[in-house]
């Protein structure tokens, strides 16, 4: 949860920052300036792109950012993949994981950006790695829009870290319901900012299309049976504390009432996510505002 703009920014922090969130073929875009301590967010959309790629050329030429900004990828554009951290030095684990990788992404080595992160659970003894991969020549296109329209670009992340962005820091585990729209669903389990478990839930992409009675005809009991499975494999398999808070955002017409179907099937209180008042109104650009919290999260770690 952002607690207004001037948090977004801390002393030696630039006075504009970005963040655009792509999907499989349009996206959004958020830009909030401390000078003037105004925000700009919202969907863009085209009648030419037909890719992503694209897409973002063409909100590069025609809108103006500042600062600096972060790049979000979803899913269609990136492969996740948890395995057991390799014997190595730290030093040497990322020149390795390509190869380790290579049976696993349909990504040839050789074209392959890698990067990982340690898993905050050890599972069966087993200290494990998430390891993110994408196409470099995907990569390059984007990096060189940015290039090309003099935009500076802090970071790439992923959808999962830029919506965990979102939620407040605390010891006690939260799950995370959230989307970007007609994407996977996608369950975050987030304590103290560090990601312990995610899910991506297919099928329910299309979620912002169904009509109430079809949301109560299955839908939401089936959605609640997942959440349920997360939680049971989260305390019993991984050996953490229960869940205590489940927050939702999901840019679809009925969240309300989602919330209300999963808070009757659940017997932890399932609520809203809560937006800075600025953001309140875009859900739909969430991605993009926790893109603007990660550009600040990697100035503040500079600044260090």
């Amino acid at each position: 949860m952002l607690n207004g703009l001037k948090k977004i920014f801390n002393k030696k922090s630039s006075t504009s920052k970005f963040g655009i969130a792509l999907r499989r073929q349009v996206g959004s875009y958020a830009v909030v300036d401390k000078s003037t301590s105004t925000c700009q967010i919202d969907e863009f959309f085209t009648e030419t792109t037909d890719s992503a790629g694209d897409w973002l050329e063409e909100l590069l030429s025609s809108h103006t950012f500042s600062g600096r900004g972060t790049l979000v990828l979803s899913s269609s554009h990136f492969h996740s993949v948890q395995i057991d951290k390799p014997d190595l030095p730290d030093d040497e684990i990322s020149a390795a994981l390509k190869w380790l990788v290579k049976d696993i992404v349909p990504i040839e080595p050789e074209d392959m950006v890698v990067d990982y992160s340690d898993s905050p659970v050890v599972v069966a003894g087993t200290q494990k790695i998430n390891v993110v991969c994408a196409n470099l020549s995907h990569l390059k296109k984007f990096t060189d829009s940015f290039k090309r329209y003099q935009v500076k670009l802090s970071g790439i992340t992923t959808d999962e870290f830029a919506f965990a962005n979102l939620v407040k820091a605390s010891e006690k585990p939260t799950l995370l319901l959230c989307q970007q729209p007609f994407e996977d669903l996608l369950l975050l389990i987030i304590v103290n900012g560090q990601i312990y478990l995610s899910r991506r839930l297919r099928g329910f992409n299309e979620i912002g299309g169904y009509s109430q009675e079809q949301l109560m005809n299955g839908i939401c009991d089936s959605l609640s049976i997942e959440l349920q499975k997360s939680l049971d494999y989260f305390e019993r398999q991984l050996k953490q504390a229960p869940v205590t808070s489940i927050q939702v955002i999901l840019p679809v017409v009925h969240e309300d009432f989602i919330v209300e179907r999963l808070n009757a099937n659940a017997n932890i209180k399932v609520e809203k996510l809560v937006l800075d008042t600025d953001f309140a109104q875009h859900r739909h650009c969430a991605a993009s505002v926790g893109a603007i919290v990660e550009t600040s999260i990697r100035e503040a770690q500079q600044s260090e």
